[in-house]
């Protein structure tokens, strides 16, 4: 049966709906970059309580009705682009380990690269540990080696949500130690075997997988700075 020219029309209109709803939100998207990126700049030059909206719409150069279309406060920017460093953390380090096998190892070599980018970049460990919530991609890959963990039977927690809060609770407390004091080059791994044996894994298990080479990340990961 031949479409008829109403369906076609149909068809059409769809197809230019479709097209309109994704052209607006790949511009959404690139004017919500725009402004996360002058707030990059904007925080890394005044800090983080200094600023002020009118900064970011400058730096942006956007409309401020636009502006306000994302964020209502600094605040809420300020947990966005925190957020947003998290994420892109995350992308550099699940490059390295997102091939594993081992949901153990996953878990150990993501805890001590994310540690070792707050050891050694205090800008970015003093912004991020600002905020209380993790980014999307933090709790997502988080949650799922927990997960992986708990399936293979090596990692023996008993509700998941007590596990994310350990893992997430040591991880801040470090954080923050960082932020005030210096800590030696075995700090993030002494946390991640406290996190690991926190989880339910034998402590010979936990030596055997921390003795494994950590990989470099290969893709920087941004900053604050």
């Amino acid at each position: 049966m031949k479409p008829t020219l109403a369906s076609q029309a149909a068809t059409r209109t769809e197809e230019d709906t479709d097209h309109r709803t994704r052209v607006g939100r790949e511009r959404r998207e690139r004017t919500q970059a725009r402004i996360i990126e002058a707030a990059l700049r904007v925080f890394a030059e005044k800090g983080p309580d200094a600023p002020i909206i009118d900064d970011f719409i400058k730096a942006a150069g956007v409309a401020r009705g636009t502006f306000y279309n994302y964020y209502q406060s600094t605040e809420e920017l300020l947990e966005a682009t925190a957020k947003w460093l998290q994420d892109d953390l995350i992308v550099s380090i699940e490059a390295e380990i997102g091939s594993l096998d081992d949901p153990v190892e996953r878990l150990s070599s993501g805890i001590q690269l994310w540690l070792r980018k707050a050891r050694t970049d205090a800008a970015w460990c003093a912004f991020s540990v600002r905020v209380r919530r993790h980014g999307g991609l933090v709790e997502q890959q988080l949650g799922a080696d927990l997960k992986a963990g708990r399936e293979a039977g090596v990692l023996t927690f008993s509700g998941a949500e007590a596990a994310r809060d350990l893992v997430v609770g040591a991880l801040r407390e470090a954080m923050f130690r960082m932020t005030e004091a210096r800590v030696s080059a075995t700090y993030p791994r002494d946390i991640t075997r406290l996190i690991l044996l926190g989880l339910g894994l034998d402590a010979r298990s936990a030596d055997e997988v921390l003795g494994r080479p950590l990989p470099r990340l290969r893709r920087a990961a941004r900053t604050i700075a």
